[in-house]
């Protein structure tokens, strides 16, 4: 192929590179190892050799021109799949190399996994593949340095990637085009693998301090750097949060890392291929159940000095940072191991024991307690894959943070929490104490800006994320020299503000999908899934919609009624679960429980392709008698349920295995359980109060708290809503008083009132539009059910509550009326489930003269205990002469009202008149007992005699002077005089009490 392209400039800073850099030592000499190395697995697997398999995993993971991704791809096979990779390999590597081989090649990779094997991946592997034949004609491909080197040159590619084998030769046609460049200039001649050495350095690395600086200005403005990177001096340490904590660590990693003897005795070399290997081995031993320390300590168990020793030292990394487990706990826990050696008492330096003394970094949540295990693997890992690097790049690691995180992210089986954390240890200056990859670019999108935007093209891109976040700490700090901590404000509301992180939450995932049981791979492989065929390939984070787009694409063959379920448990699973949630799925009889421990992600498999790394307890819970609300949330429908209001109960229940030896402290809150509160006990002065018999309220109280639903009900005035207010006032507490609300239904209320509506709002442009209101209830229940309430009584009292249309008014919430323990979707929000919370009790009242109590449905009677109140009976039968002696006033107000209610006749019971008419201050006159019968008592007579009685005969019957005079005859002249006792026992009162009945017969005629 023949294009003019622009070598000129390329040509420059290559020179100044060439003099600057040792380009062997950086970039070919390690490559030529490796080629040497993958020479001997083609032998290996030419000859038969089963040994093939594990050298080539390892030798691809003792450099970085392989993703650890794609080497995770190539390790982690079932036997179909290793076989097929053993063919194409043995096909490729069989014969003289050619570049024709990498068609075939990568068609055969993306059947194994297109994911981490796409085609410009698989591309590169190819050409590695090629370097153990010939490092000089075959240099290694790296699709996005080489894409960047061709738009840097101009060279126009469109035609040439059409196929692996063309991308390749491109490549090498415009290396050898280099190769010729660079002897022109006089620059010497190079091999295509010294070129390629060349053209990745001036790509992808940073002027040295020899550059002037208007050239390295030049260069990076040429390069299409950010104009931060000119800025921002990426080789300063930023101010770190515990120089005491970080110092200690280092120590152990230096002394790790040149093989040295250990820092814990001096002597012993611990960081071996073998030590590691072997407390890989002991830490899968199953050895029963049991925290963390006392598996490990059976597992060690006859181990050597060298293996425990390395278990310490491991062990202090892992706990070293944490700020939620005390100095104490961590000491002991060190301590401990060490105590395991045997036949030797080796006590911890005091150097280490400083470094556990210190504040702790960062909190490490449920996460770092729950993989301790997993943590000890990896570090174990590291150790191996440490041990076997050349000693130019273990040096380059202690002395480039850059290099260190290459090293730690080539470790196979990744664990990105406690990678991130060993990386902060080894250089805290430059990598934050951020363990959670989420919090990472999250931090990294919000604040990329201050460093003239980001510089990585995805969120993937881990290197470029990490000196993005030191750039941005770099420029936060200042000239202040002060940590900047991201998780405290000014930051913290910036990154989180927009994030739709509520804490900690809870997750219920179905391990039957499609018609698959899931749970074996799940607790075998370490993850949760969902199956996601059709779905396509949203990014974790998509908001709803643009998840509701995917599955509306990739589904349209179900209805759109489960395409909108499917979108809401995708979006839970892919953006709203995070790293550390609890995540719990059913079997049988158990219940399985883990924690969420890495970021969700798509394989190949129809089965289970959207996935999560889970850290499962391996011992299933009984699902038996379960405490509110677990049950009721088991029970929602849906893949993935969110089971945050049992979030206390699943911490509980991770309580013992989380903590690694009991003793961590815990910082936390733990959340409270909604469950129905126990109520007080009626009291005398709450009686005395109410003029109400002590046991008739205990037997109210009783009934709210078996029933937590009661109707006071029965004629007018009879006190219905004063005694449910003063009963609810008294069990929420005076200091809670707000705990009680009032709601009064009409023939106009509906659920849209009561519960939730659309109403219309202004919204912030100023157009009018329609919003979700929430209504009393609602309101109510959302505050009893919130965090810090669960504990507490909350009443709402219902006011006339027939007077409403009960159905249309509780609509589904009918069902929760009686199913307290169970939830429903709602009709105005069928995404969410609603549940009455436990410590919500309903106090209604029924007004029994209008008659509309008759026509209340058995459904709402079967949802409530119905506690009569009735003038002549029951709770309140005396109540106004308990208020009249207890006031110290005569009984001729009782004497009415009893003369009444017995002229009323039983026939007519609920038009009976309650006291509460008479326990007004005006009624203690004879005005304002004239008043209270024309105005009050007679019109409501009328109204419920109308077509029986006359208003006449209605006023001559029931009237004021009539029942005077039953009252006198019934009771006596003594009840309904002011004069004393002693006056009436003579004639004289005598005589004086006969004239003032006439004369108030005569004033009320």
């Amino acid at each position: 192929m023949t294009q003019n392209l622009n070598w000129t400039q390329f040509i420059e800073f290559a020179d100044k590179f060439i003099e600057t850099v040792n380009l062997a030592a950086e970039e070919n000499d390690y490559k030529r190892v490796l080629a040497s190395r993958l020479a001997v697995v083609r032998d290996e697997l030419l000859a038969g050799d089963p040994a093939w398999h594990p050298h080539f995993i390892r030798a691809l993971r003792t450099t970085n021109l392989v993703n650890y991704r794609t080497i995770g791809a190539m390790d982690k096979l079932d036997d179909a799949s290793a076989q097929k990779l053993e063919s194409l390999l043995t096909r490729f590597w069989s014969g003289e190399p050619t570049t024709e081989k990498l068609n075939a090649l990568v068609t055969g990779f993306k059947e194994l996994n297109s994911r981490e094997l796409s085609d410009g991946i698989a591309t590169g592997v190819g050409s590695v593949l090629l370097m153990a034949v010939n490092p000089t004609e075959f240099p290694p491909y790296r699709p996005e340095a080489v894409r960047l080197f061709w738009n840097i040159i101009g060279f126009d590619y469109k035609d040439a990637v059409r196929t692996p084998q063309g991308r390749y030769d491109a490549f090498l046609d415009v290396l050898d085009q280099l190769r010729s460049e660079l002897a022109l200039a006089g620059l010497g001649d190079f091999d295509r693998l010294e070129a390629q050495g060349i053209m990745w350095t001036v790509i992808n690395a940073d002027p040295t301090d020899e550059w002037a600086s208007q050239d390295v200005v030049n260069f990076r403005k040429w390069r299409g750097d950010k104009a931060a990177a000119a800025e921002v001096d990426l080789s300063t340490p930023a101010a770190t949060i515990a120089p005491q904590l970080e110092a200690a660590g280092r120590l152990i990693l230096e002394s790790g890392f040149r093989s040295a003897p250990s820092v814990i005795d001096g002597a012993t070399p611990t960081w071996t291929v073998e030590n590691a290997r072997e407390l890989v081995r002991r830490s899968e031993l199953d050895v029963g159940p049991g925290t963390f320390m006392a598996k490990f300590e059976r597992q060690l168990q006859g181990a050597s000095r060298g293996v425990v020793l390395l278990a310490a030292e491991l062990a202090y990394l892992q706990v070293l940072p944490l700020s939620n487990v005390g100095a104490q706990t961590k000491v002991a826990r060190i301590e401990k191991i060490l105590s395991w050696i045997e036949q030797d008492e080796v006590p911890l330096p005091p150097a280490l024991q400083e470094g556990l003394g210190a504040e702790g970094a960062f909190h490490g949540g449920v996460g770092f307690n729950i993989q301790v295990a997993e943590h000890m693997k990896w570090l174990s890992r590291l150790v191996e894959h440490v041990a076997t690097q050349p000693m130019s790049l273990i040096e380059a690691a202690l002395s480039d943070p850059w290099a260190f995180r290459d090293i730690t992210q080539s470790v196979p089986d990744d664990r990105p929490m406690i990678r991130y954390s060993v990386d902060y240890i080894a250089w805290p200056g430059y990598l934050p104490p951020v363990v959670k990859r989420d919090h990472r670019t999250e931090i990294w999108h919000a604040f990329a800006g201050v460093i003239g935007g980001a510089t990585g093209r995805n969120d993937n891109d881990e290197a470029a994320i990490a000196k993005d976040l030191h750039a941005i700490r770099l420029v936060q700090q200042g000239n202040s020299n002060e940590f900047v901590e991201w998780y405290s404000e000014p930051y913290l509301s910036q990154w989180r503000a927009g994030a739709e992180d509520s804490g900690q939450r809870a997750w219920l995932v179905r391990q039957s999908q499609a018609g698959t049981t899931m749970l074996h791979p799940w607790l075998g492989d370490g993850f949760v899934s969902t199956p996601a065929q059709h779905l396509g390939s949203p990014t974790p984070g998509s908001n709803l919609s643009q998840i509701q787009a995917a599955v509306n694409k990739g589904y349209q063959h179900i209805e759109y009624s489960e395409r909108k379920l499917r979108a809401m448990e995708y979006h839970r699973f892919l953006s709203i679960m995070k790293v550390d949630d609890f995540v719990l799925t059913a079997f049988e009889d158990g219940l399985y429980l883990g924690v969420v421990t890495g970021e969700a992600h798509y394989v190949e498999d129809a089965t289970s392709r959207l996935r999560r790394a889970v850290a499962w307890q391996k011992t299933p819970i009984s699902n038996e008698d379960m405490p509110a609300p677990l049950p009721r949330l088991l029970a929602e429908q849906g893949s993935v349920v969110d089971l945050t209001e049992a979030l206390s109960i699943i911490t509980a229940w991770f309580g013992v295995e989380a903590d690694p030896d009991n003793e961590t402290e815990v910082v936390a809150p733990v959340a409270q359980i909604a469950v129905v509160p126990h109520l007080k006990k009626a009291t005398p002065e709450l009686a005395g109060k109410l003029h109400v018999d002590l046991e008739h309220l205990q037997e109210v109280i009783r009934l709210l708290q078996t029933r937590q639903q009661i109707v006071f009900y029965g004629p007018p005035g009879t006190g219905k809503t004063f005694l449910g207010t003063a009963i609810a006032k008294f069990l929420a507490g005076e200091e809670h008083s707000d705990h009680v609300k009032t709601v009064q239904f009409h023939p106009s209320y509906a659920y849209e009132d009561f519960f939730e509506g659309y109403r219309p709002a202004k919204s912030q442009d100023g157009n009018v539009a329609f919003s979700l209101e929430a209504g009393p209830l609602r309101r109510i229940a959302d505050e009893a059910a919130s965090e810090g309430n669960r504990d507490k009584p909350y009443f709402l009292i219902i006011d006339e509550m027939n007077r409403g249309n009960l159905a249309k008014i509780f609509g589904e919430l009918y069902y929760l009326l009686e199913y307290r323990n169970e939830g429903i979707n709602l009709q105005y929000n069928p995404d969410k489930v609603f549940a009455l919370p436990p410590n919500l009790f309903i106090i209604g009242t029924m007004n029994t003269s209008d008659r509309s109590i008759a026509m209340v449905d058995a459904a709402i009677r079967r949802r409530f205990a119905f506690v009569e109140l009735h003038p002549q009976d029951g709770m309140i039968s005396g109540l106004l002469e308990r208020f009249l002696r207890a006031n110290g006033k005569p009984s001729l107000r009782a004497d009415l009202l009893n003369a009444l209610n017995n002229e009323i006749e039983d026939t007519n019971r609920d038009l009976m008149i309650g006291p509460s008419y008479f326990m007004k201050p005006h009624a203690e006159t004879d005005e304002g007992l004239e008043e209270i019968w024309k105005y009050e008592l007679l019109p409501l007579l009328e109204e419920q005699y109308f077509g029986r009685l006359k208003r006449d005969q209605v006023r001559e019957k029931f009237g004021l002077a009539a029942m005077r005079r039953k009252a006198a005859r019934a009771v006596g002249p003594v009840d309904l005089t002011l004069l004393s006792v002693e006056q009436v026992l003579d004639g004289e009162g005598a005589e004086e009490l006969e004239q003032l009945l006439t004369d108030s017969e005569d004033t009320s005629s």
